[in-house]
């Protein structure tokens, strides 16, 4: 048996949330001069000025700042807007989406002496964007939030870091807001993750909890659990979910994707498992084309992985089919490729929807969540 693909690593953090460019924007002779040297030394760094002031290399504009922060807002990954902040404020307002979809945006003196964040400095990376132009202009960065004042780290942040989804999204303020204010955060790690060692770097932020501790009396303080596993009665404030599990999914040529996508869902809830928490999507490759198999995956966020009918039928599983070894070439698609492409443990053998079939692995993760 040949060794199965790689799974696809986890996400991992994009500098940003719309793409490369980071625009330096000033308004003034010594701003510009502020922009430039932001340009020259930021990878990805644009610099705009008014056209009066620009020199060879410099992106020239006219007209209001507004006006050229709405036309570069989409592509954008960030804004070094080196202006006074009230100006940076109104050019920005009537842009605002949310905080996991707005860019990052950082205000400046003209000379560059002071570097504050004031849109996503968390998700957007404005924090580290400030503390990269402060160091290279010699100025200082001016942390505003909470947890950066603190010196404590931000939940969403760390676990994006890990290619982790959340939940709820309030949870992240929770969290934040108790490591801000002093209060104690614990954590809950189910094994059933594969997360060995995954809160080493937080050892002096948090406490470590147990399933039972946690279910016994509550925390006292924000709890974090990480686990695949929807467990209401933890009383988590915020679960994260490690990608560690792979669907294998088989359907009958042209099934409904609608009604694939549902059965799917349904079943993973019943099995009282996170569909944020779904790594990949396995199956035989004559069945990685169906509309329904491809909608599944990208409805979850997962990889599409197929596999041959060869590889599949070498695998051992709890429910072979003589009729899906008649029609597909091999005795398993949704057992066998769970199995396969997690190179884990079975979680949920066969289940049977009236076009689909489905089966549930769990990958071992590391402590970062990409391997």
């Amino acid at each position: 048996m040949t060794r199965p693909p790689d799974l696809p690593e986890s996400p991992s953090v994009p500098e940003g949330p719309h793409g490369d460019p980071i625009h330096a924007i000033a308004l003034t002779r010594a701003g510009a001069a502020t922009a430039r040297r932001l340009a020259e030394g930021l990878p990805g760094c644009r610099a705009w000025v008014p056209q009066r002031y620009a020199v060879p290399g410099d992106h020239g504009f006219q007209g209001r700042v507004a006006d050229l922060v709405a036309r570069l807002w989409a592509g954008a990954r960030g804004f070094l807007l080196v202006m006074a902040a009230g100006i940076a404020v109104r050019s920005i307002a009537n842009l605002l989406e949310d905080k996991t979809r707005d860019p990052a945006v950082v205000v400046l003196d003209p000379d560059g002496r002071f570097a504050v964040p004031i849109l996503s400095g968390h998700l957007g990376g404005a924090n580290d964007l400030a503390r990269r132009a402060a160091r290279l202009l010699g100025g200082t960065p001016v942390l505003t939030t909470a947890t950066d004042a603190a010196g404590k780290p931000a939940v969403e942040v760390w676990a994006r870091a890990r290619g982790w989804a959340w939940e709820p999204r309030e949870g992240v303020a929770r969290v934040n807001g108790a490591w801000a204010d002093g209060e104690p955060v614990g954590m809950y790690v189910d094994p059933l993750a594969g997360c060995t060692g995954v809160a080493d770097d937080l050892r002096e932020h948090l406490a470590l909890v147990t399933g039972d501790e946690a279910r016994a009396s509550g925390f006292r303080g924000a709890l974090v659990a990480v686990t695949p596993r929807v467990l209401p009665d933890l009383g988590a404030a915020l679960f994260l979910r490690p990608p560690c599990l792979v669907l294998g999914v088989g359907c009958r040529r042209g099934a409904d994707p609608p009604a694939v996508e549902q059965g799917v869902r349904r079943a993973l809830a019943a099995a009282g498992l996170s569909e944020r928490a779904v790594r990949a999507v396995a199956t035989v490759d004559a069945k990685a084309a169906e509309p329904a198999v491809v909608r599944l995956a990208r409805s979850v966020g997962a990889a599409l992985v197929p596999f041959p009918p060869q590889e599949l039928s070498r695998v051992e599983v709890p429910t072979p089919s003589d009729r899906v070894a008649r029609a597909v070439g091999t005795p398993s698609v949704a057992e066998a490729a769970a199995l396969l492409a997690s190179r884990g443990r079975l979680l949920v053998p066969k289940v049977k929807g009236d076009v689909w079939t489905l089966a549930v692995a769990a990958a071992p993760t590391s402590s970062a969540g990409s391997e």
